[in-house]
This record gives C-alpha cells, sequence and structure tokens, in this order.
C-alpha cells in the first residue's frame, strides 16, 4: 500500500516544504536585515531561481544535505556576530548592510544616517548582500531538483501538479497559522527539518543515516545560534507576532535609578516607548493633538501601537475613542504593561485591522482622527513590494479619512520625516485634500518626540487657528516649531504608493544590486549551463507574467480589503486554487484551441485594467469580495489553463518546470516597473509577457 503511493508523499511533502520554508526565509530574512524589508523581492528571487534551477538540472542527483547545510550557514551568518570595525563603529556585515548602503539617497532606510558610506562600505554592503541571495538559492536547487524529478517521472501531470498545489496551499497555511501563533524562527525552520526528515526515511535512496545525522547537526546549530547564542542582549522579551519581530523591555530613568516605562523595539530597530504622563511631559504628542479641539466625542486612533495615543486621549476627557492597530502582538504588550492602563478603559475600543481596511468600512463620524506614527518600514507580504504602510499615506487614504470627520473635524498626522520631500509630501497631500494649508511643526526636542513631525489640518481651519490664538503656550510652542519643507515631490496614490521614493524611478540601490547580480548570473551560466541546452522561453515568459499576475493581485486585495497577512494569506491560496480548478477544468475538457485560451486570458486582463478599484467600494463587503475576487482573479484561471495544457504535452518537463520558476524570477526583477509606471500599468506589462509566451509555444499546440 504504502509503495503504491510512495510517489505521491514524496511529491506532496517536497511541495509542502519548498513553499513553507519560502515564505518562512522570506519573513525571516526581511525582519533580521532590514535591507531585504526594502529589496524582498530580491529574497524571493532567490527562492525561485533556486528552485528553477534545481528542476532545470533535475536529471542530476540531488544533494538534500546541501539545503540543510546551507540553512545551518544562512542562521550563523545572521546570528552570530560578524563584526567589521568601520569608523570606529563595530558593524554587523550583514545586519547592517542598511547602514554600508546610506550613499543611495533616492529612497529612505530607517536609521540610515548611523554612519556615513562611501565607496568601500558600499560595495561591501552590496556584496553582503549577495552572499545572503546566494545562500537562499543553494538552499532552494536541491530542493528543486526533487521536485522537479517528482514532477518529471509523474505519469499523470495534471495529478501530479495538482498534487503540488494542495501541498503548496498548506505549506501557506500552515506557516500562517503558527504566524499567529506567535511561534518564533526556530520553531519555524524545526518543522522544516522534520519534513527533511520525513522526506529521508520515506526515500529509498542510501546513506539515509548521514543525511539525517545532517538534520540533526542543522537543527543542534539552529537551536545554539537562536536560542543559547541570541544577538541581542539579555533581558529582553523577544515576541514574534504575524507581522513583526517585538522586543520588549525595561526604560530605565538613570537621573532617579528607577524604571519610567518600557520600550519596543521592532524589527530590531527603536520604535514605541510606553511612558505615563510624568515622562511625557504637557505638549508631548500624545497630549497637544486636543488643544486644537475642545469637548471631543468621538476619537479615532489609527495606528495604536502599544497604547500611547489612546492614554493622552483619556488624560484629555475624550469621551469615545476607536483605536486601530493592526499588530495584535503590539496591541497585547500594550494591554498588559502599559502604565496607565488605557486598553482596559471602557471607553477604549481596540479594532486589529489595518488602518486603510477600516476606512473603508466606517461610516462613523468623528471629532478628530489621528494618524499615530504608522511608518512601519517593514514587510507586508512575501510576493511584492508593498509595506503595511504604503496604502495609508496616499491621496485617496487622506480623502476617506476626510469622510469621517464631523463639520468642524480635525485630522492630526504624526510622521518621522527623515528626508524634507517626505514632509512636503505629507504637506501637499493634506493641503489638497483639504483645501487649506496645514499647520507643520516639530516635536523633535519633546521628551518623546524622537524628532517626529506633526502636521494638524481639518473642515474649519479658522476654527482650528483660533483656538490656537486663545492657547498661548501652544501658539509660542507652534511659532517656535514651525517647519517648512521644500521640494516638489510626487503626491502618493492608490496606484503609486511609493511614500518612500521622491519619484518615479527605481530606485539606485536597486539597480545596483541588480547589475552585480545580473553580472555574476551571466559568468555562472556560462560555466553551468550545458551547451546546447536552453531555455524553453515559452515557460520562461509565462512564468514571469504568472508572477507580475500574482503580484497584481496581492496588491489589489491589500487595498480593497487590508494589508493584513490574513488577507495574502487567502489571496495567494486563491490564486493556487484556481490552478487547481484550471487542472480539474484540463482533465475534463479537451483543449483544441490554445489560442482561445490566450484571447480570453488577455480579455480578462483588459477588464482588470479598465474597472479602477474604487468602483468596488460602491458595493457591500460580500458583494465586493466575490465580484472583485471573480474580475482580479479570472486571468490566473485562464493561465492556468495554458500553463497545465502546455506543461502536459512537453517532451522535457524538467526544463519546462525549470524555465517557468526562472521565468518568475525574472517577474520578479520587472516587479519593480511599478516605481515607475504604478501598479496598474503591470497589467500591460503581464498581457505583453503572456503575448511573447504565445510566440514561442510549440506550433502542434
Amino acid at each position: 500500500m504504502f509503495k503504491k503511493y510512495r510517489e505521491d508523499i514524496n511529491l506532496f511533502l517536497i511541495s509542502f516544504l519548498i513553499l513553507f520554508l519560502e515564505i518562512a526565509i522570506v519573513r525571516w530574512i526581511s525582519t533580521e536585515i532590514r535591507i531585504f524589508a526594502y529589496l524582498n523581492n530580491l529574497v524571493l528571487l532567490a527562492c525561485f531561481l533556486g528552485i528553477g534551477l534545481g528542476c532545470y538540472f533535475s536529471d542530476r542527483k540531488a544533494c538534500l544535505s546541501l539545503s540543510i547545510s546551507m540553512l545551518s550557514v544562512l542562521i550563523m551568518l545572521v546570528n552570530l556576530p560578524f563584526t567589521a570595525h568601520i569608523k570606529d563603529e563595530f558593524i554587523h556585515i550583514f545586519r547592517d548592510i542598511p547602514f554600508f548602503l546610506t550613499a543611495f539617497t533616492d529612497s529612505v532606510v530607517w536609521y540610515e544616517t548611523a554612519m556615513t558610506s562611501n565607496f568601500f562600505t558600499t560595495i561591501l554592503g552590496i556584496l553582503s548582500t549577495l552572499v545572503i541571495f546566494f545562500a537562499v538559492v543553494f538552499i532552494f536547487m536541491p530542493l528543486g531538483q526533487v521536485m522537479g524529478k517528482a514532477m518529471s517521472d509523474y505519469k499523470d501531470t495534471i495529478r501530479a501538479y495538482s498534487l503540488n498545489i494542495i501541498a503548496s496551499i498548506l505549506g501557506i497555511a500552515y506557516f500562517s497559522r503558527i504566524s499567529f501563533l506567535y511561534a518564533p524562527p526556530w520553531f519555524w525552520f524545526t518543522l522544516a527539518l522534520g519534513v527533511f526528515a520525513i522526506i529521508f526515511l520515506l526515500s529509498a535512496q542510501e546513506r539515509n543515516l548521514q543525511n539525517l545525522a545532517s538534520v540533526l547537526i542543522c537543527l543542534m546549530l539552529i537551536i545554539a545560534t537562536m536560542m543559547i547564542l541570541p544577538p541581542k542582549k539579555f533581558g529582553r522579551t523577544i515576541v514574534w507576532s504575524p507581522y513583526q519581530k517585538l522586543e520588549f523591555h525595561s526604560l530605565i530613568d538613570r537621573e532617579r535609578n528607577v524604571q519610567k516605562g518600557y520600550i519596543i523595539d521592532v524589527n530590531n530597530v527603536g520604535y514605541m516607548t510606553l511612558l505615563s504622563r510624568e515622562y511625557t511631559g504637557e505638549l508631548s504628542q500624545y497630549d497637544i493633538p486636543y488643544r486644537f479641539k475642545k469637548d471631543i466625542g468621538n476619537l479615532l486612533i489609527l495606528g495604536a501601537g502599544a497604547g500611547n495615543d489612546a492614554a493622552g486621549a483619556l488624560r484629555n476627557k475624550v469621551r469615545y475613542i476607536d483605536a486601530v492597530e493592526i499588530d495584535p502582538g503590539i496591541y497585547k504588550l500594550g494591554a498588559k504593561f502599559h502604565p496607565e492602563d488605557p486598553y482596559s478603559n471602557p471607553k477604549v475600543n481596540v479594532v486589529i485591522d489595518d488602518a486603510r481596511s477600516f476606512l473603508k468600512k466606517t461610516d462613523k463620524k468623528y471629532d478628530m482622527v489621528c494618524f499615530g506614527l504608522l511608518d512601519s518600514h517593514i514587510l507586508s507580504s512575501s510576493y511584492n513590494n508593498m509595506r503595511l504602510d504604503h496604502y495609508v499615506y496616499t491621496r485617496e487614504s487622506i480623502e476617506e479619512a476626510r469622510r469621517l470627520l464631523k463639520k468642524d473635524g480635525v485630522l492630526i498626522l504624526t510622521f518621522w520625516v527623515q528626508r524634507d520631500w517626505i514632509g512636503k509630501r505629507l504637506h501637499d497631500l493634506l493641503k489638497e485634500v483639504f483645501k487649506a494649508e496645514p499647520l507643520v511643526f516639530s516635536m523633535e526636542d519633546t521628551s518623546d518626540g524622537f524628532g517626529i513631525t506633526m502636521f494638524v489640518t481639518g473642515n474649519n481651519m479658522p476654527q482650528i487657528l483660533e483656538n490656537i490664538k486663545s492657547d498661548e503656550k501652544l501658539a509660542q510652542f507652534i511659532d517656535k516649531k514651525k517647519v517648512d519643507y521644500q521640494g516638489s515631490p510626487k503626491l502618493t496614490t492608490d496606484d503609486w504608493p511609493y511614500l518612500y521614493l521622491e519619484k518615479p524611478g527605481i530606485p539606485r540601490m536597486h539597480i545596483s544590486v541588480l547589475i552585480v547580480l545580473l553580472a555574476l548570473l551571466i559568468a555562472a551560466g556560462k560555466v553551468i549551463l550545458p551547451k546546447g541546452m536552453g531555455l524553453d522561453l515559452h515557460f520562461l515568459f509565462l512564468g514571469a507574467g504568472f508572477l507580475l499576475l500574482e503580484f497584481q493581485n496581492i496588491s489589489k486585495s491589500a487595498l480593497l480589503f487590508g494589508s493584513t497577512w490574513l488577507v495574502n494569506t487567502f489571496t495567494i491560496s486563491a490564486i493556487l486554487v484556481l490552478c487547481l480548478l484550471a487542472n480539474i477544468f484540463v482533465s475534463k475538457f479537451k483543449i483544441r484551441n490554445l489560442k482561445f485560451i490566450y484571447g480570453l486570458l488577455i480579455l480578462s486582463l483588459a477588464v482588470t485594467f479598465l474597472i479602477p478599484l474604487r468602483m468596488y467600494n460602491f458595493l457591500g463587503y460580500w458583494q465586493k469580495s466575490i465580484i472583485a475576487s471573480l474580475v482580479l482573479n479570472l486571468p490566473v484561471f485562464f493561465a492556468g489553463i495554458i500553463f497545465i495544457t502546455s506543461l502536459k504535452k512537453s517532451s522535457h518537463k524538467n526544463l519546462a518546470l525549470g524555465s517557468n520558476f526562472i521565468g518568475a524570477a525574472l517577474g520578479g526583477i520587472l516587479e519593480s516597473l511599478s516605481f515607475i509606471t504604478g501598479i496598474n500599468a503591470l497589467v500591460l506589462a503581464c498581457a505583453g509577457l503572456y503575448m511573447v509566451s504565445l510566440i514561442f509555444i510549440n506550433p502542434q499546440d
């Protein structure tokens, strides 16, 4: 019985492992090495490239021990203290890559001013980035070999690909589940090694004892580097929420030698404090908003964090507060440890949701809307360039916030402005939406300001200015702290939401890394690729088109339903389910002419391109969910039919699969075009890639 299904079990396990490990590594590296939160597609590109090369060379013997060894190496590179002494500082060669790349000034990276970059540090940063890239490639290459061979050897191509899809869906679902259970990375990788061990035990290969020994050694290294030898100081509680790595520790008043509160570091950088009024001051960023408007009944806080904004509102007699926070981990820490315990107050209603999603869902009117510090600078999804805060600071988002304000309502926006053009952009967005000049002043010298800027506007600016005149202390504070940002940055929209780019264009940091990477890959290709054996261009362009299509769906779903991990999980799973339905369709109906299916694919892409996303917002939530999902995902169904039909007829399935994954890596590079064109225009690029794939289709199809 077991022998009968060994082929199925082997394919299922390797497919599950690849998807699970892919998401785990993308999330972990983007957290621990912050540069990959900005170059996050680079990790995904490495995964696809490794899988693609593995499938391409699946006729050669796979060495899964290489995957396990490279996983151990990667974990040690990130966690152990590999430091360089640069400019009187000890810099971690891999964790501190952002500091090496500060010469690239056309995009923003958190805490980038910690050191001044030069030619040497820039080269070191690029090379360190590529070391991590190739470590990921070599983790996935043997896995791709095993999967490619399993797919090629399987007699029923549709059944094999269906098993691959089902296992991938379960891999996504399982990783999402353990993420919401706050499982740390050592647990993720231990589970992955468990699957490795099962694959070894079930295989008919020799030397299984040696392979199992490598699993055990890797497991011990993971435990040692991630638990016994943590890279951070002791005395910190580390929590891996569904979104971020949170490090929680005490904040000491060194003058009094007493604890004055707590601090939460997010993804290895300082992010927020939990302080009482005693340490924030009368004109803190959490108290000053309520001097612009008296007698506030309903308040909306977007990005409520650990509770400082809610505590400030309660101190200033606000009667009812809706506090929206996307990260349940941050909320739980605030609910348990904030000195003023604001989240237990019955006046505070906590909503765990994406800020933009909440703005779309509610019709409630507010006296004041406060945008907390939402500049997350972290990864939103494993499959695109979007970050959690991108859709919060667009013209459409500000318009939605204004819609919720009463006639005399006030909007407060706080932001850490690292570049003048970011401050100018936020100023101009508010001015355009509210048709009035906003107040802009710095909170840098306040006890908790951390260099942030506050923007104040509303539906009745004359009344706001009158309130300031009647408050002498406030008027003096604003007059002293006024900021006038210069520049002419492009305003962010839902189609071009790139807050940390001054203007359309691919950042020089991206270009430099990709140029060096492509040069290395071309040189390596001449050495390792067999002469006379090229890529299958039909499958190459199918893969590139599919990844751009997937990016479209994830980005647009995030805008429609929120940039949450749950939405991303459902979106990616829905894409895979549609691929599965395409398999079923092809198994039931004979496809006589793929050109007709190509026609339906291009037509469905045209519908996706032409219907603005805002049109779906006029529908109810469930109607929007059904209709928008159908329109956005219909091209996936037709693309799936083309892929499985072509794969079924292919006489070199390993070459086809390898070319497809390498094409997906190409799609990951092309996604950066959205920095220039905007997101929706990538639908046209997607259609173009599919049309090129038609040119290279087998004439018999």
